[in-house]
């Protein structure tokens, strides 16, 4: 059952719930315009790149999706992205993350981002300061059967959230997860249920939450081009049925040599608080070990 969210307005969701006791209509759910709860503002998140401002930024409450061809970035720049974040707006997150195993992996992501330089290069100290700031804001989840199943990934997700308050929640990758599915489901129904109970615990707990999601083989494994959303397993509703929708492209390597550009889609948003479709060209830098904007404003 959805929780209506009053963001801690407990005389606001006292009067919403009294209108539904003794309101007939409203108690079949059916509501007279005055009688629905004011909403208020998206809260949103911005991102780190400052000419990104208005092109995107992430909410609490919403569903994102990240996709992209292997080694293409997805993790790597997503944290960045969230680390950003949960220091500039004092948030915590839980990483779920699967393939990209905490210690030493995403913590190296972590410790180079807070330090600006690689992990082999910070001193004792540095590495102290950014262990500290990982501990204060951050939580990783790890399945000790490694089976997770979406249950099991929402339950922890509850106790992350209520116990340490968490805001961000991250599943890296969707296809790690354990199936559930039903013997006469077909996979698009799956997907279409485990996205509605996301979308159901964003709302209901006021926490972002994203999947990052490899696409299924087709053309653009050959890297002519970059996937859609419609390429990750269970096709469609992966554009339909969350709030954002991200495509990170790159090609690590060509011609025998390092490639450090590379293109953030946003092909979706739902809401123009979340920002507009539009491709934003980055560039790693290897020497301070995070990606850099490389500014446009081409619409899409």
């Amino acid at each position: 059952m959805t929780v209506v969210n009053f963001e801690n307005d407990a005389a606001e969701a006292a009067r919403f719930h009294k209108i539904r006791r003794e309101n007939p209509l409203a108690f079949r759910g059916l509501y007279r315009y005055e009688d629905l709860p004011e909403k208020p503002p998206i809260e949103t998140w911005k991102t780190g790149f400052l000419d990104w401002n208005g092109k995107v930024a992430f909410a609490p409450g919403m569903v994102s999706v990240v996709t992209g061809l292997p080694a293409s970035g997805k993790t790597h720049l997503m944290a960045q992205i969230w680390f950003y974040i949960v220091g500039k707006y004092g948030l915590r997150a839980m990483i779920a993350s699967f393939e990209c195993a905490p210690k030493p992996y995403y913590g190296r992501y972590l410790r180079e981002i807070h330090a600006r330089k690689s992990e082999a290069e910070m001193s004792e100290g540095q590495l102290r300061n950014a262990d500290r700031y990982i501990s204060d804001h951050y939580l990783f989840l790890h399945d000790p059967e490694e089976e997770p199943t979406l249950d099991w990934f929402l339950e922890m997700a509850r106790l992350a959230v209520e116990r340490e308050g968490v805001r961000i929640v991250q599943l890296d990758p969707w296809n790690r997860l354990e199936s559930q599915r039903g013997e006469k489901q077909t996979e698009p129904e799956y997907v279409a249920q485990c996205l509605r109970r996301m979308a159901v615990f964003a709302k209901d707990f006021g926490v972002h939450v994203q999947i990052v999601a490899h696409p299924a083989k087709r053309a653009s494994m050959q890297r002519q081009f970059p996937p859609e959303l419609e390429d990750i397993s269970g096709a469609m509703h992966w554009w339909n049925m969350v709030d954002q929708g991200i495509v990170i492209d790159r090609e690590p390597w060509k011609d025998g040599s390092r490639c450090y550009d590379a293109t953030f889609y946003h092909r979706k948003a739902r809401f123009e608080d979340l920002g507009y479709p539009c491709p934003l060209e980055l560039r790693f830098n290897p020497q301070s070990r995070v990606f850099e904007s490389v500014v446009t404003d081409t619409r899409v």
